[in-house]
């Protein structure tokens, strides 16, 4: 029961999708096609901070509220989101009864280390949650599969 068992896994890294920072309308924006596409102001300060966490993952005073009749000078992509780092593992065995017949164990773990994979953030400046984190990957996960051939 202790031997023949194989290990497998895989280790997942990737940098943050890029977003843009922009200014929440009015309803009576909807009717010209300009809902949640306007651009922030970005004053030159530096976007990324040292320490990301969920409450403060970007520099929020880089962007403003353009004047109202302006558009914001912000540029597309210039807030850097959250990477991703995670490992799986799986482990499985096979047992033979005779030429036709089978049992098949498979323990499956996802995130094993279960490290917090920060999602989405929030970036329309007129927001309450401005720079704030709004959503997380899912946390660690382990599946338990037998099957049987015959």
């Amino acid at each position: 029961m202790l031997g023949n068992w194989t290990l497998n896994g895989n280790a997942t890294l990737a940098s943050g999708t890029p977003f843009t920072a922009r200014i929440l309308g009015s309803v009576s924006d909807v009717s010209k096609g300009l809902n949640g596409t306007l651009r922030a102001n970005y004053n030159g300060e530096p976007i990324g901070v040292s320490d990301p966490t969920s409450l403060l993952f970007f520099n929020t005073s880089a962007f403003s509220i353009p004047a109202p009749g302006t558009f914001g000078n912000a540029g597309r992509n210039t807030i850097i989101g959250p990477g991703t780092s995670s490992m799986n593992l799986g482990l499985t065995k096979n047992i033979t009864f005779n030429q036709t017949r089978g049992l098949s164990i498979q323990v499956l773990a996802s995130n094993v280390f279960n490290t917090v994979q920060f999602a989405t953030i929030d970036t329309y400046v007129n927001s309450p949650t401005f720079g704030q984190v709004t959503s997380v990957r899912p946390m660690r996960r382990i599946q338990l599969l037998f099957r049987f051939r015959f």
